[in-house]
């Protein structure tokens, strides 16, 4: 028997349970056959790279009993990955780029003629979280996107002018190969299945599958909007009724609509900044685009829109001229120092409602503000802004809260008692002035009560008036 037909009839064996004698010497065979024939046994019957799935494997048997099929499994007896396509570009030389663009839309950019693409996930520390292969990179990021929302910030794309799934797979099997080996996503099976397959809702009972899914479903479209993702995410109505969250493809777009989408984004950035900042350790790029730029008694008053990450915030910013008039800078750098501050420190880029003492009000503050909350660090990124510009310690005039008035039952504290307050005398004077304060503060005290209890007795009765209640009295 060929290699080719005892590698068949070895998987068909494996889908029985109580192989014949004769059958159970084939296996034994197939055992002893040198490696390189069970190689090129496994390669011609599915030219499948490293890690893929072999149809050697039962699948399990419907319930009315029908005949046992075939199904797809890891095997062993996996050749070398196929060769990987020309031209193919390492993972660590493609741009990363956002899922979400500036316009709220999944969109990736895809060169004429590409036909298969590679792509990797990325998490918003930018760490790899999942490699996979497609056809239709738009909506396989957006499959992603709806699956883990918090954990698909960015991704990388290979395009190739074939979807031919070995060419597709040397290309990941190369990047896993270059990454050190292959992310949780495509390595651990629980990840994998989150990544792979839909949303499962978690409901208890089977009566409780669809609205627990309903409600899944609008917790995930919350945090894509909260993400500035603007494109409809309509969940699959028939996987609801099951208990889970698939969102429906989107419809490709044709040309017009795809340079209409590009042109809104190219008239979208016009006229913004590009700044940067330094987010986990890496560089980040972020827009600002100012609405409002108003003069006021001491400085100037912004009102700012910063795009990062795929999401519009505004911010009104009060800019003393003290953070950019003796420098020669212009109230903008001064207040994107701050905004770059902000995102390095992940400061919620809104808030609503009373405010704890514990948030910093990002949509309205001053620089003071900001140096106030972080000190040193506003000061370095501010030298990191302005190109070497070193702002002085500025403490020095914030809000003090020392006692200099009068405000309690000590109405008579001379500048000693005020400096021994503050901490300039040892202890033990600071107790004797404090008692002698508090006896003098008593002794008024008895003084006014005795003066009240004396005017209660000088007071005269009152004359008794005549009315109908008179005579009971």
């Amino acid at each position: 028997m060929s290699t080719y037909g005892l590698g068949r009839h070895v998987d068909l064996l494996v889908g029985q349970s109580r192989p014949s004698q004769t059958q159970r010497k084939l296996l034994l065979a197939h055992e002893r056959l040198p490696r390189a024939a069970l190689q090129t046994s496994a390669l011609l019957r599915s030219p499948l790279t490293s890690g893929q799935a072999t149809p050697c494997v039962l699948a399990a048997a419907s319930s009315c009993g029908a005949r046992p099929r075939l199904a797809p499994c890891r095997s062993a007896l996996v050749g070398a990955p196929a060769p990987a396509a020309a031209g193919a570009p390492a993972l660590a030389d493609i741009p990363l780029a956002s899922v979400i663009n500036t316009s709220g839309m999944v969109l990736p950019e895809e060169p004429e003629g590409a036909r298969g693409a590679v792509f990797a996930i990325y998490d918003e520390k930018q760490k790899l979280q999942y490699v996979g292969t497609t056809s239709d990179l738009r909506n396989a990021l957006r499959s992603a996107l709806g699956r883990r929302p918090e954990k698909t910030y960015y991704y990388k794309a290979a395009f190739l002018p074939t979807a031919d799934p070995p060419a597709l797979q040397a290309v990941r099997d190369a990047w896993f190969s270059e990454c050190g080996g292959q992310p949780n996503g495509n390595r651990l099976a629980i990840e994998r299945t989150m990544w792979q397959q839909p949303v499962d809702a978690g409901a208890i009972s089977e009566r409780g599958r669809k609205g627990a899914a309903e409600e899944k479903a609008r917790q995930l479209q919350a945090v894509l909007r909260e993400r500035g993702c603007k494109e409809d995410f309509t969940p699959n109505p028939t996987l609801l009724l099951e208990g889970q969250v698939e969102f429906l493809a989107a419809r490709n777009l044709t040309d017009e609509e795809l340079a209409a989408e590009r042109e809104a984004e190219a008239e979208r950035m016009r006229g913004r900044r590009s700044c940067s900042c330094v987010v986990d350790g890496q560089e980040r790029v972020f827009h600002t685009s100012y609405k409002l730029k108003y003069p006021t008694a001491g400085g100037h008053m912004l009102d700012v829109s910063v795009l990062f990450d795929g999401r519009e915030t505004n911010h009104r910013i009060i800019v003393g001229r003290e953070y950019y008039e003796p420098f020669g800078l212009t109230p903008e750098a001064a207040c994107e120092a701050a905004i770059a501050l902000l995102l390095r420190a992940k400061v919620a880029r809104a808030t609503e409602g009373m405010l704890l003492s514990s948030q910093f009000p990002v949509n309205y503050f001053a620089l003071g503000q900001v140096e106030q909350w972080f000190g040193e660090e506003f000061r370095e990124e501010f030298e990191r802004i302005s190109g070497g510009v070193q702002l002085q310690d500025g403490t020095a005039n914030s809000w003090k809260f020392n006692r200099i008035h009068d405000y309690g039952s000590m109405r008579n504290e001379t500048a000693e008692q005020l400096s021994t307050a503050l901490g300039n005398t040892d202890s033990r004077q600071v107790a004797a002035e404090v008692a002698a304060a508090l006896a003098e503060s008593l002794a008024e005290a008895a003084s006014a009560a005795r003066g009240h209890e004396q005017r209660e007795e000088e007071e005269e009765e009152l004359p008794r008036g005549r009315g109908i209640l008179d005579r009971f009295f």
